[in-house]
């Protein structure tokens, strides 16, 4: 009777839990090359980038762009210039709530920015803002 009654309890606290929000991912793109354009070489995302990841033109920023696939929103990408090369990885990750040891749920972000071109290219990913739910805004930029 005992182990039933645990084994009701348990499963009304994580039926109670709740569903995870969506986390929105929200950037911009910083050209700081002042003499040309950079365009997006390759994506790896999953869900649609909302606009699409087009030109940055020469000493300027990107409109902001955003995805969200829920609980684990990620997105990889390359931006080029000549021989310099950025690549950008952005991510949300959910970590549910454990009522065992009582930790509330939470989400990390991650971002990172690499030069991977032949040529050194200085590449930045900055959190700029932390929301609710998982959304995280980033500034991203190369030079």
């Amino acid at each position: 009777m005992k182990s039933s009654t645990l084994f009701a309890s348990l499963s009304v606290a994580v039926l109670g839990m709740g569903s995870a929000q969506a986390a929105t991912i929200t950037f911009t793109i910083q050209n700081k090359i002042t003499t040309s354009s950079i365009i997006n070489t390759f994506t790896n995302t999953c869900t649609t980038i909302i606009p699409s990841l087009g030109t940055v033109a020469a000493n300027s920023t990107s409109v902001s762009h955003q995805l969200d696939c829920g609980t684990s929103t990620a997105v990889a990408f390359r931006y080029a210039s000549g021989t310099k090369t950025c690549t950008f990885n952005l991510s949300s990750i959910y970590t549910p709530p454990d009522p065992f040891l009582g930790t509330p749920a939470s989400w990390t972000p991650n971002g990172t920015a690499t030069s991977n071109g032949s040529t050194f290219a200085t590449c930045k990913a900055t959190l700029t803002g932390l929301g609710s739910s998982g959304n995280y805004t980033w500034a991203l930029s190369m030079q």
